[in-house]
């Protein structure tokens, strides 16, 4: 059977707030010093279920380092890998001399026997998920190693098993905790199974580049004539930065201007060829719809490069007349 708590310090004050936060943070966890940032009070809430070999919470408070003491965990007597899932704000951490920073949507892993160090800042939330060692040394190759360190899961599941674990909190206490605890157990190892390796990450990083890129082009194509077409204009459609728009097109061997001018180009060539050449359309209504505002300015592109003015389009070269596109 599962066993859910509360905790509040909601209705305290003063030195009362934080002596019981302290005793709370000790019966959901284990001993703690808890050094709070704000000298008058300590406002928290805890909300925890325990299913036998693991303890499930979700953590709410204002600022405090939280620290974990070899001694103390000496006197604990027990080991338990600790999965900390920021939701509000970013924790930082400090663990066998690595320290970081995680953000809402990502997870770090501490291990209880040890010294560690876990700075809370206002209005911080978090699920936590701790889980004897004894249940996972021997399912996860190498998860020693990954306590306080960064990207240590795979990033898609690891919102999954965040809301899982929000939501087995409001579930009543009942007599399916046994099969509850593993369905997590499971999850969790499937999340650290498949982390990234740096080389997926860069992976991952090239190929939503290149879906980026696509969807940029097509974006161009579909505004071709909006003669203030920009590259901030471009950026806040995507919501993305104008320096990482430029990196974008520089990976893919061309700047944001020279790929609208050939889309312009390719555009202005294809009506002008599919009209039957220069002598059917209005070649100065064909520049402006391409989004050329000169129609000087036009022709010099379009010469540049298909080495042909846009009126010796679309029909036969005379003898002796360079058709060839310009290199």
């Amino acid at each position: 059977m599962s066993q859910k708590n509360h905790y509040s310090t909601a209705s305290l004050s003063g030195s009362e707030s934080i002596a019981a936060w302290r005793q709370a943070m000790a019966e959901v966890y284990y001993r703690l010093d808890i050094q709070a940032r704000h000298d008058d009070r300590v406002v928290g809430e805890l909300i925890d279920v325990q299913f036998g070999a693991m303890g499930l919470s979700n953590f709410k408070a204002d600022a405090q380092r939280v620290i974990r003491r070899k001694e103390s965990a000496k006197i604990d007597g027990s080991e338990d890998f600790v999965f900390l899932f920021p939701t509000r704000k970013g924790l930082e951490f400090e663990q066998r001399g690595r320290t970081g920073k995680a953000m809402p949507g990502a997870v770090f892993l501490l291990n209880s026997a040890e010294n560690y160090v876990v700075d809370v800042p206002d209005g911080s939330e978090n699920i936590t998920i701790k889980i004897d060692r004894s249940l996972l040394i021997d399912r996860v190759k190498g998860i020693d190693g990954l306590c306080a360190a960064m990207n240590i899961a795979n990033s898609q599941l690891v919102p999954v098993v965040a809301t899982l674990g929000r939501q087995l909190l409001h579930l009543p206490p009942g007599e399916h905790a046994d099969r509850l605890q593993q369905s997590v157990i499971e999850l969790i190892c499937l999340m650290l199974d498949l982390r990234e390796s740096p080389q997926d990450r860069s992976f991952i990083r090239e190929t939503l580049a290149s879906s980026l890129y696509n969807r940029l082009d097509s974006y161009l194509q579909r505004n071709l004539s909006d003669h203030e077409l920009s590259p901030d204009q471009a950026a806040r459609e995507h919501k993305i930065s104008v320096r990482y728009l430029h990196k974008i097109f520089h990976c893919h061997g061309t700047s944001f201007g020279q790929r609208l001018l050939e889309l312009r180009l390719q555009r202005a060539r294809q009506l002008i060829v599919t009209h039957g050449g220069a002598s059917h359309v209005n070649l100065g209504q064909v520049a402006y719809e391409c989004g050329f505002t000169s129609q000087s300015y036009f022709s010099t592109c379009y010469r540049r490069r298909f080495g042909l003015t846009p009126r010796q389009s679309g029909r036969p070269a005379a003898a002796g007349e360079d058709t060839a596109p310009a290199e």
